[in-house]
């Protein structure tokens, strides 16, 4: 009897650390597939930057995964389901935040849920800023509706053509370490603000033009360090030269420049050298290199109001704004040229694009401002020198040896016609 004793207390023994075992385990496996947001997340229709914002999830928020799709996970929030990208949810706690809010009192500050509402903040401080500012044309806030499956037709053909998924694992990206926390808000509503600021020509509305250039930058923008970024491209119809990326993805191009191009391949240089200025948040570093002090809890939730005097903390904000305008009104140092030179060499490698695009797009700069300046605006009139630029990256280049790109002609001559 004592013998069977032992023998059930054993069993009982093994069982136990077996159930132990698997209690374990199913503890793992829901902390693995639950993460905690660490800056806004916007919460999208679909596994992409290029999708309908549906929700905006504030930090701090915890969140079940339900499926992942890339660098993209599918969350509930608020009952409703949407995707989120792996950026927010990952600090970069080796080299430390480089953000330049980073002291700002921005954590007690909660996200709006509805894209509705944000919509109305960015666009309502936009209204009482402008007030000071020139004659300038309204931008759509959240760009043009792009449907995702246009998109993602185009993405998938351009990939199948040039093998990206073996280029991406080929060609490492070069700013993979350096994590951006400025919430969406913020970002946007600075953003927004340089972007109107230097809209003083009409729009291009040709709707498949505006598609085309759309579907280039945002397969491009999908092997950067910033995917979760919905880029939006505003083309002046003007024949002067001009290109100005501001924070929160809004860049703004104008006709006279995209008619010096010649390819699919120089379009994705200038889209991809635009978009480096963005991802390496080379605006927003300017704006605050100046010591500049900003309540930005209260003065954000200022934006909300429609009515009514400005308050102190609001000026404040304007102060910046006006700062940021004049920045991206005004040449790049030499140092963010180059870099975002680099950078765009990078990306296009990564998405299959001809590098001598980018080459051959300096040199037709610089045959232009050699032969006739005064069609360039300031800020891209007294860039560095094109030539110096060239050979820059011309020396960047031995990185890509026995890499080949395409140039994708024919779909630029039958979409880019004004």
């Amino acid at each position: 009897m004592i013998r069977v004793s032992i023998i059930r207390n054993k069993t009982w023994v093994s069982v136990q650390r077996f159930l132990a075992v698997v209690v374990v385990f199913f503890v793992l496996v829901a902390a693995a597939n639950t993460v905690r947001v660490v800056k806004d997340a916007q919460g999208r229709e679909g596994p992409g930057s290029y999708y309908k914002l549906v929700k905006l999830i504030p930090a701090g928020t915890t969140l079940e995964i339900l499926e992942t799709k890339r660098s993209w996970h599918k969350v509930k929030y608020e009952k409703v389901e949407v995707w989120i990208s792996a950026n927010s949810l990952a600090q970069d706690k080796k080299t430390g935040s480089r953000d330049i809010f980073e002291s700002m009192p921005f954590q007690d500050v909660s996200a709006e849920a509805s894209p509705a509402i944000l919509t109305a903040a960015i666009k309502g401080f936009w209204t009482r800023f402008s007030k000071t500012a020139g004659e300038t044309y309204e931008l759509p806030v959240e760009g043009y509706d792009i449907p995702a499956a246009v998109f993602e037709t185009f993405s998938q053909d351009r990939a199948g053509a040039v093998g990206r998924e073996n280029l991406i694992k080929k060609y490492k990206l070069k700013m993979a370490d350096k994590k951006h926390s400025i919430p969406y808000k913020q970002e946007h509503s600075v953003g927004y603000t340089c972007a109107s600021s230097a809209a003083d020509a009409p729009l291009v509305t040709d709707m498949d033009l505006l598609r085309y250039i759309h579907s280039v930058g945002w397969y491009i923008a999908g092997g950067t360090e910033r995917y979760d970024i919905r880029f939006n491209y505003y083309i002046l119809d003007t024949d002067r030269v001009n290109a100005i990326a501001c924070p929160g993805g809004y860049i703004v191009l104008t006709r006279g420049l995209l008619n010096l191009l010649n390819d699919e391949s120089e379009l994705a240089a200038l889209l991809a050298h635009e978009m480096a200025h963005v991802i390496a948040g080379h605006g927003m570093l300017e704006v605050f290199e100046e010591e500049t002090s900003i309540r930005a809890g209260s003065a954000f939730d200022a934006l909300n109001r429609e009515v009514g005097g400005a308050s102190e903390l609001e000026q404040e904000l304007v102060a910046v704004s006006q700062r940021a305008v004049s920045i991206a009104k005004s040449p790049k140092l030499d140092k963010y040229e180059f870099e975002a030179d680099e950078l765009a060499l990078c990306y296009m490698a990564r998405s299959g694009y001809d590098l001598n695009g980018h080459v051959r797009l300096l040199a037709t700069l610089k045959a232009q401002h050699d032969r006739n300046v005064d069609i360039f605006d300031l800020n891209y009139r007294n860039h560095p020198d094109f030539g110096e630029r060239t050979r820059r990256s011309e020396d960047t280049l031995k990185d890509y040896r026995g890499y080949t790109g395409k140039t994708f002609p024919e779909s630029f001559r039958e979409h880019m016609v004004f």
